[in-house]
Order: C-alpha cells, then structure tokens, then sequence
C-alpha cells in the first residue's frame, strides 16, 4: 500500500524558493596567498584601463600571443652584402698573413682551426676567432715583446669564410626561400641554423624576434630576421560544466571568458553566467581563481569583469540554483522517500528569467 505524503511539498517548494534568492554575484579574484579583490571596487580610472586592456589583446590578437610549445614560427632572413659598418670578426676556416715588420722569418699564413686558435713558433696558441685582426695584432705584439724589441706585427685577412654565406646556405630552401619554419621544443625553446638555442616559450613574436636580431647580428654582421607565427598549436583552455561542448579548446587568437563559453557551445538551460569560475596561473606561476559575473558583462557592457584567458585556463559553468535544488530533490528525498516505500506526489515550477545567450 502507497502512502502519499503531500505535506513534504510546501517544504520542498520553500527551500527551492530560498536557494533561488541567493545575492548577486560580485566579480572577484582569490590568489593563492589568500588575497581577495573585487571589481567593482576599483576605480574608474583602473576599470577603463582594465577596458582597454582587453579590448587591445582582442583586436591586435597574435600580436600580444604568448608563444607555447609546439607552436611554429617563420623566421625569414633578410641579408644583405652591403659593407659592414663594424671591423671584421675572425672567425673559424679564416686564413690570415701575421707579419712580423722587423723579423719576417716569423711570418706566418694561417687557417684559424675549429677550436678558434693559431699557432705561431716559440709562442704557441693564441685564441683568434671572435676578435678584430688588429686587436689579435696587439695581441701577439705584446706576447712576443720578451724575446724581440718593439716588435711591429700586422694581420691581414687573406681568405674569409664567410659566414654570410654559410647561413645562406643553411637557411634557403626551395618553398619558403631564404627562411626556415622552427617548432617550439618541449624545453620551450627553438633552435635556429648556426645558433645556440633560444628561448621562445612564454614570449611575444617580436621579443623572439629581438633577440634572435641579436644573436645573429653579433655573430654574421649585415642580417636581420623577421618572425610570424606560423601555427598554434602549444596554446589551449579547457571549459566544463554546464556547456553544450565541454572539453579543450585551442586557442589561435586570444579569447575571453565569455567567448570561450560560446566556443564550448553556450551554456545549457541548466546553466548560469553568474558564478563563472576561472582558474589560471599569473606571471608569477602563483595559481589564481577568478569569479565572474558575465550577466555583468552581457547587461551592462562592464568588459572590466571579464578577462582575457591564459593558456591552460580552466573555465567552470555551475548549475543554476533551481538546477542544483531540483539534483538535491531527486538524489535526497525523491530517492529517500521511493526507498522507505513512500510514494511522493507533488509539482513544482519556478520560473527563471532566462539569461541573454540562451534567448538565441
């Protein structure tokens, strides 16, 4: 025999009504050393930067992307044979005449070898790539200054090995011309033809950009490189909850929260913009949790709440209130009631104003 226990449905009703009223959500950021800020009690003057802030990374996109690993990039080399400004750097394969002016039994012709040095009699090794032929003069002058009075020594370059040319030749290739398409290592790092490593992870296109001009201006003389990204791959977030698609989603622009929710698919009926959670790491690497009120942002165009995501962001849409209430109804009492051998026979129908995206 059923017992109907229509007395429970007030009380259930009651506690629906009171999970449905809960406060308005306010926008804030909780960092790991327990700090807790909110939005809107900045000030005019920092929203309207926060504003632009994000209206910036937004529209100049890649420009500000932050390179990840297994992203590739085009570094495009740009030579030219015009005479260098700066006096030569000796370099490996070089020949060069030292010339003794008072003592030409001395002289010698000689190939600068791997390990960056020459030999000379009496003296032995002197380190000559990475220096000007006139600062190795004084070099050898100086060392030689205890055997022989005022030596007067000169070095000539007599055959370059053109280090010009060896990029040239490492770098062009029948597609892309003189350039070559490098991939972010795991390490983070990319490694150029004719370069030590360089880190690219975590930077901009045009900091790479720098310092890879650096790197190959102090080693090659006339070059210049440009980069552009190629393809994003390394960079992603991840979105769950209550969203049509939740799951990673690669990043090849910046995206804000509320852009990252219409990629997974907008959120579901039983969804809320009010309580978004985002959890990312700063540039510190210190994990913060940010909560987002995105009916603020939808409503009332304040885009200071909203926030451009780091790669490996982690979004989280909750349930709504009447959502979690109707779980809490059907997991503790409709299942707790159907076990004791109760048969509970009420309705409910609370009505939420639906929010701006579900209305398309």
């Amino acid at each position: 025999m059923k017992r109907r226990s229509s007395l429970l449905s007030p009380i259930i009703l009651a506690l629906l009504l009171a999970i449905a009223g809960c406060a308005t959500v306010r926008t804030h950021q909780y960092a790991v050393e327990g700090t807790k800020n909110y939005v809107d009690q900045l000030s005019d003057m920092e929203k309207t930067r926060i504003r632009a802030d994000i209206a910036g990374r937004i529209q100049e996109g890649l420009q500000r992307y932050r390179l990840a690993p297994g992203d590739q990039i085009e570094v495009m080399y740009h030579i030219s044979l015009a005479p260098q400004a700066e006096d030569y750097d000796l370099g490996v394969n070089d020949e060069i005449n030292v010339e003794f002016y008072y003592h030409p039994q001395l002289n010698r012709t000689l190939v600068i070898r791997p390990d960056g040095k020459v030999t000379l009699p009496i003296k032995g090794d002197f380190r000559a790539a990475g220096m000007k032929p006139p600062a190795l003069a004084r070099v050898i002058a100086q060392a030689y200054g205890d055997i022989l009075q005022d030596p007067l020594v000169t070095v000539n370059v007599n055959k370059f090995s053109s280090h010009i040319a060896e990029l040239q030749k490492a770098v062009t290739n029948s597609p892309r011309g003189q350039a070559r398409l490098l991939t972010i290592a795991p390490d983070g790092k990319i490694y150029p033809p004719l370069l030590k490593s360089v880190r690219a992870a975590g930077r901009t296109a045009d900091d790479v950009r720098d310092e890879l001009f650096r790197e190959y201006k102090r080693g090659f003389g006339n070059i210049d490189v440009s980069v552009l990204v190629e393809s994003v791959a390394g960079n992603r977030i991840f979105v769950f909850g209550e969203v049509a698609r939740p799951g990673p989603i690669p990043m090849s622009q910046p995206l804000t929260a509320l852009q990252a929710i219409a990629y997974a698919g907008n959120v579901l009926p039983t969804g809320t913009l009010e309580k978004i959670k985002v959890l990312y790491w700063n540039e510190n690497r210190q994990a913060t949790v940010r909560t987002i009120n995105l009916e603020n942002v939808l409503l009332g165009a304040r885009t200071e709440e909203d926030i451009v995501l780091p790669n490996n962001s982690v979004v989280y849409v909750p349930k709504t209130a009447i959502a979690k209430a109707d779980q809490f109804v059907d997991q503790y009492i409709r299942q707790l009631l159907l076990w004791q051998g109760a048969n509970l026979s009420f309705t409910y129908e609370v009505h939420k104003v639906p929010t701006p995206l579900s209305r398309y």
